[in-house]
């Protein structure tokens, strides 16, 4: 062998096992760097890190928004023989912000609807918590001068991390978040902090909790495209990176899907609290010098939205406040049902298309007084209320001859006929419209027979104290029995179905009358 073949052997050998420690090298890097270790309990594992600044973005505040008040009992007033019941209540609010105090201006009213108030207070830098406290005070008339009484108040924590609070007011309480229900007032209300970019959203919340930008309005955006934004469900603790089905999920069982709950957000809909609304149009005034006006009175709502607030559930009366109800229909004398052709035309080009199926809507008009389908889905979504004088003078005992009488008995005829969109029926609780009371479809019956049919069927329900017995509907009885009244009383809270006016029902007609000839 010569010299240059040697040298080449010498150099190829020397690559050789060059190369093979690096491959060996590289083996056992990677058998022993890749290979996943077991992670023990007692070893330590590594936590995510939590930047617990509170509001390094913007100045930190609170502020209080008081979004609607009701004063409640206006039904005792209402009963007192005279003119008391024209007197409105007057009252005024004061919050305590982080000890500053914020007083409201008067307020002359049973409701004051959706106007809404803020205060707003500068805290400390970083300050984690803080307490919120709300008073009532009304101004009760004496002899000379008048008096503030402290009525109803709450207090809360709020917490600048979250955005929750605790207190008298919790998140997912049993009737909802921002909303308290006093011995005398009803206070809807929300709690917000200075926020850099205006979603609402607390920067804690949104850095730690959601890992979205505390920099960028995130409000109305939809990042798991389940069509409601991410700051209405964060707000009622649903997940916005995880699709919910919100046209189906109804956690309130009030037959309103979360879907719409969003739209009418600014109305006060709370996904967590049972809410009934109804868009109310009237019908222009009797013709002569004593016809009556056919509208809903207030005093006539508030009676009937506090039934309902006793019972845990919000009663939304859109009369114009929520722009769709206050509607004047032309003025018919005849008594309207469904086969004439008026009640389906007041339905069809008077109640939007894209409030049925979430409103009920109601109709005061000269003669009728019923509830049964219409046309969407044939389901109980639509009633009518009589307002004339034969009414109120025949139906009623005594007579309903006062403007304040009038309006009881108004109460009383819209909570009976609403009551047939809640499942209150005749073929499911016998004592429900009972003719037999009122001697009602006895032709050709002796009249002594048809008198102890009468006298037989009123003992027999006597104990039933509901505006849907039509003998104590005709004594002024507002409200539905709780069942606690004796033999053969009925719980007709416990049967009341949220969700009936959805359902398809095409036979049947409930009402308070059949037909009355009209003046």
């Amino acid at each position: 062998m010569d010299l240059k073949s040697n040298d080449k052997f010498m150099i190829g050998a020397a690559v050789f096992i060059v190369l093979l420690l690096v491959l060996s090298g590289l083996y056992y890097g990677f058998a022993y760097f890749g290979e996943e270790k077991e992670v023990t309990d007692d070893e330590p594992r590594e936590e995510p890190e939590i930047d617990d600044r509170i509001s390094p973005l913007t100045t930190q505040a609170v502020s209080l928004d008081i979004d609607r008040i009701r004063k409640k009992g206006i039904e005792s007033q209402m009963r007192k023989i005279g003119t008391a019941w024209k007197n409105v209540p007057s009252y005024y609010f004061e919050g305590v912000l982080h000890d500053g105090v914020w007083t409201s201006h008067e307020i002359n009213d049973w409701d004051t609807d959706y106007v809404g108030w803020q205060a707003f207070r500068k805290v400390d830098e970083e300050l984690e918590k803080c307490t919120i406290d709300v008073t009532i005070f009304e101004n009760q008339k004496k002899l000379f001068g008048s008096n503030s009484v402290e009525m109803d108040s709450f207090s809360i924590v709020y917490d600048f991390r979250t955005g929750r609070w605790t207190g008298d007011d919790t998140f997912n309480d049993s009737d909802g978040m921002g909303y308290y229900n006093g011995e005398d007032f009803e206070i809807w209300f929300d709690v917000h902090q200075s926020d850099a970019d205006g979603d609402g959203i607390p920067f804690w919340t949104e850095v730690n909790m959601l890992n979205t930008d505390p920099d960028v309005d995130d409000r109305y955006k939809d990042p798991d495209n389940d069509g409601i934004p991410t700051a209405w469900e964060w707000k009622w603790g649903y997940d916005p990176m995880s699709f919910d089905n919100h046209t189906s999920l109804d956690p309130d069982n009030d037959g309103i899907p979360n879907s719409e709950e969003y739209q009418l957000r600014k109305y006060g809909a709370n996904p967590f609290r049972q809410d009934i609304f109804v868009e109310v149009d009237f019908m222009e005034k009797a013709p002569g010098l004593f016809g009556k006006t056919h509208v809903f009175w207030e005093e006539s709502q508030q009676m009937v939205i506090d039934k309902f607030s006793d019972q845990g559930i919000t009663l939304h009366i859109d009369d114009g406040i929520m722009g769709g109800g206050g509607e004047y229909l032309d003025f018919h004398k005849e008594y309207i049902m469904q086969e004439g052709g008026i009640g389906s035309e007041y339905y069809k080009y008077h109640f939007a298309d894209d409030r049925k199926g979430i409103f009920r809507y109601a109709v005061i008009v000269h003669s009728a007084g019923w509830a049964h389908p219409q046309d969407y889905k044939l389901a109980y979504d639509v009633v009518s209320v009589p307002c004339n004088a034969k009414f109120y003078r025949t139906v009623f005992f005594p007579p309903a001859l006062t403007p304040r009488m009038q309006r009881i008995a108004m109460s009383c005829g819209f909570m009976h006929e609403l009551g047939h969109t809640l499942s209150l029926r005749g073929d499911t609780n016998p004592g429900i419209d009972n003719t037999t009371q009122i001697r009602r479809g006895m032709q050709g019956i002796p009249i002594l027979t048809q008198l102890q049919m009468q006298q037989d069927a009123i003992e027999y329900w006597k104990n039933y104290e509901s505006c849907m017995n039509y003998n104590k509907f005709g004594s002024y009885v507002l409200g539905y029995s709780n069942g606690n009244n004796g033999k053969n009383d009925v719980d007709d809270w416990s049967m009341i179905d949220l969700t009936y006016f959805k359902q398809h029902e095409p036979d049947g007609v409930e009402g308070i009358i059949d037909e009355l000839d009209e003046e």
